[in-house]
Formats: structure tokens, C-alpha cells, sequence
């Protein structure tokens, strides 16, 4: 179990400076859309019996001129990456640190989850822009005790080299953009991971496949890194993309002299693209692809993963760290629709592929493909927040997702 003494501290402390960054600034209002519809707007009506009004639908909080923030909140009880059920909540608030016709919007997410037994985790995330889009500032932290599978590493794994992991994991990572020229920003960062008290639960084969890669295979496993960062972006909304690009090119070095047992680096690209059709009703393809490598002597669960990377949403229809190896390539197609005029309901269509290179050779050599398909509910048109539901199939895997915010 993680030790909170420390920890929490920690945690609180990093929510608590992200809270006074965001209230230290002049924090506008999310404008009001008559047209459509949301969850929010619904219950008002059919519940309360009133109707919404910019007033009634600030949240509660107010900050230091009163200018809303808008919450979306979701629990949901859902398979666990090692098997079991969890509880997971999402809180996500969405809100302008400068003025909305400048300022890109801001967002940060909250997600406690636990089995009320030996496995719980919170996670908080934020993607910041402060006023004028002068300075960028995403972050992620997660503080988890947990169970999960791997299967060793390459594309062509099978069940039966399936086995169970438990571990604590410690996650650190903060950025800080600042704007070039228009939406260029070059910046940099810390990225802290630690796992602790590793222990591997039945494995098939023996040795296993972490006793064989040799690296990270302790019972603990530390790594700090510091990254440089080239951003391009003009999406005004990542929580739910209209138009836009969005391509991002991280180095991350972590040298033994900062403390590290192994040196090693790691090269992340990223590109989305956002492509609107002309139709009456909202329509959107989304094309987002990465490529990721590692090198050096790079402990076990700091390679590429599925569902691993920096933004931890990629691999619908496998589990989490379903393919592991020391590069990754991975590409998706989404196509978005609404199903109302008013924006309330709406589907998407996706697919998906990914390779990692084998252990052996290095070369991409198997292609495992993914394919499904989602319902959204407009949870708060204001921020565009979605309530998202997918189901997605890979070869000889399906899983089930529900959350807020679409995927990319």
C-alpha cells in the first residue's frame, strides 16, 4: 500500500497550486449557447422545474470575480487493468484564463478510483492556457496502487503468455510551453515515475519475461527526466476538438547524474488533425497518429505501451499495456456526428492500429488493428464536454469505455 504521510501531501499540495495559478488570474466566462442542448439543462427543467439561466448554471464556485467555473462529473463502476471491478469517478471543470475570444479554453480532470479493498489511485490532470495563450501548462499526476497484465514484449503476444502484476506507482509530469510565434510554443519539463513494491503473480514461464529484459525488473524502479517541447496547436477546445491541428515533438533525457539507475531517452511525436464536413448537423473526422521510442537501457514499464503514452487514451479494444516494446506506432481514424439538431445525442465510428517492434529483431513486424463504435451525450455544451460511451474490438479482445471528453 502507498504510504500517504508523504504522498498526500504531495497530491494536495499539487492541486492546491494549480487552483491558486487558476484563481490568480482574471478567469472569463464560458459563453452561453441558446441553440443546444445539455444533461445540465435537462435535469434543471425536468427536476427543478426552472429554467436555466448563465446564472443558474455557474457552478457554485465562485472565484475571485465571479466568473463561473462549469463541472462535469461521472461515477462509473468498470473492469480493473488486472482484473476485478473498480470504481472510478471523473470530475472534469472547464474554464477561460484570459479572454474566450484570445484565450484558449482550460480544462483540468480529477479521477479517484478504488475497489474499497487493496487497490485504490487518484489521478489529476490540466492542460492550462493562460491569458492570451501566452504560456501553456500541461500536467499529470497519479498517485495508484494496482494490479495489471502484461505479456511480454513485441506485437505478437498471445493469452497465454499473460501473467499478473501488483505495484504502487508514483507519476509526476509538468510542462511549460511558452508561445514563439502564433500557436508555436517550444518548452520544457520534469517527468517523474517511480514503481514500488513490483511483484509478479504466476507467470508462465520461467525465467519471466521481466527477469529476461533484466532492467526495471526490481521490486522498485525510478526514473526522472527532464524534456524539451515543440507545440503546435490551434484547436481553440481539446476537450472536444471542432478544427484544428495539434502536433507536439518531446524529448525526454534521463541522465544517471540527476540520480538514475539507467540512463536512457525517449522520443515522443504526436499529430492529430481535425477535418469539419460542411452538414447541418455537427460532423467531424479525426485522424491522430504518434510515434514513440525508447533507448538505452530503459527500465520495464517505462517502455511503450498501449494506452501508455503521455495522454493515456490510446489502444480502444485492448487493455491497458497490451503490447509493450521499445518503439510504437500507432495511428486512428474517428468519425464524429451528431444525431439531433440541438447536439444532445450523438455516435461515433473509430479505428485503430498499432505496432511495437519485436524483442529480437527491432523491426515493426505484426499490426494488431482495433474497430468500434461510441454513443456521446452532451454533458455540458458550454465547455462542449461529452459523456462518452464505446465499445471497441481488437483480434480476440473487446473492452467497454465511459467517460467524459472524447478520446484525442
Amino acid at each position: 500500500m502507498i504510504k500517504l504521510a508523504t504522498t498526500g501531501k504531495l497530491a494536495i499540495c499539487i492541486v492546491l497550486a494549480q487552483i491558486t495559478l487558476a484563481s490568480a488570474e482574471s478567469i472569463a466566462p464560458l459563453k452561453q449557447d441558446t441553440t443546444k442542448r445539455d444533461i445540465i439543462e435537462i435535469l434543471a427543467k425536468k427536476i427543478l422545474h426552472k429554467e436555466p439561466s448563465p446564472k443558474n448554471r455557474m457552478a457554485k464556485t465562485k472565484w475571485k470575480k465571479k466568473s463561473p467555473m462549469y463541472i462535469s462529473i461521472i461515477p462509473v463502476s468498470t473492469e480493473q487493468r488486472g482484473g476485478g471491478k473498480v470504481f472510478v469517478s471523473s470530475i472534469s471543470t472547464a474554464f477561460y484564463l484570459g479572454d474566450s475570444d484570445s484565450t484558449y479554453i482550460s480544462k483540468s480532470n480529477i479521477v479517484p478510483s478504488t475497489n474499497f479493498s487493496n487497490q485504490f489511485g487518484i489521478g489529476y490532470g490540466f492542460n492550462l492556457w493562460k491569458k492570451n495563450n501566452y504560456w501553456n501548462t500541461p500536467g499529470d499526476f497519479k498517485i495508484t496502487t494496482q494490479n495489471q497484465y502484461t505479456y511480454g514484449l513485441g506485437s505478437n503476444t498471445t493469452e497465454s503468455d499473460r501473467y499478473r502484476l501488483s505495484l504502487n506507482y508514483i507519476r509526476c509530469y509538468v510542462n511549460a510551453n511558452q508561445r514563439l510565434v502564433s500557436d508555436l510554443f517550444f518548452g520544457g519539463g520534469v517527468n517523474y515515475d517511480r514503481y514500488y513494491g513490483l511483484e509478479e503473480q504466476d507467470p508462465p514461464a520461467n525465467p519471466s519475461t521481466l527477469e529476461k529484459y533484466n532492467i526495471g525488473s526490481e521490486r522498485s524502479s525510478y526514473s526522472l527526466g527532464v524534456t524539451a517541447n515543440l507545440l503546435l496547436d490551434t484547436r481553440k477546445n481539446s476537450i472536444n476538438a471542432a478544427s484544428g491541428l495539434y502536433a507536439l515533438l518531446s524529448l525526454r533525457v534521463n541522465p544517471t547524474f540527476i540520480g538514475n539507475d539507467n540512463q536512457w531517452t525517449s522520443l515522443y511525436a504526436d499529430v492529430r488533425r481535425y477535418v469539419p464536413f460542411r452538414s447541418p448537423r455537427r460532423s467531424i473526422l479525426a485522424l491522430w497518429g504518434f510515434y514513440w521510442g525508447s533507448y538505452g537501457n530503459v527500465p520495464y514499464l517505462n517502455l511503450p505501451s498501449s494506452t501508455n503514452e503521455p495522454t493515456t487514451r490510446s489502444g480502444r479494444g485492448y487493455i491497458v499495456s497490451r503490447f509493450r516494446g521499445k518503439e510504437m506506432l500507432y495511428a486512428e481514424a474517428e468519425y464524429r456526428f451528431d444525431l439531433v439538431a440541438d447536439g444532445l445525442f450523438g455516435g461515433v465510428f473509430f479505428c485503430n492500429a498499432q505496432s511495437l517492434t519485436q524483442p529480437d529483431t527491432g523491426n515493426f513486424a505484426y499490426v494488431n488493428p482495433a474497430a468500434g463504435f461510441g454513443a456521446r451525450i452532451k454533458f455540458n455544451k458550454n465547455s462542449n464536454t461529452n459523456l462518452t460511451i464505446d465499445f471497441g474490438f481488437g483480434k480476440n479482445s473487446f473492452d467497454f469505455y465511459i467517460g467524459l471528453g472524447e478520446f484525442f
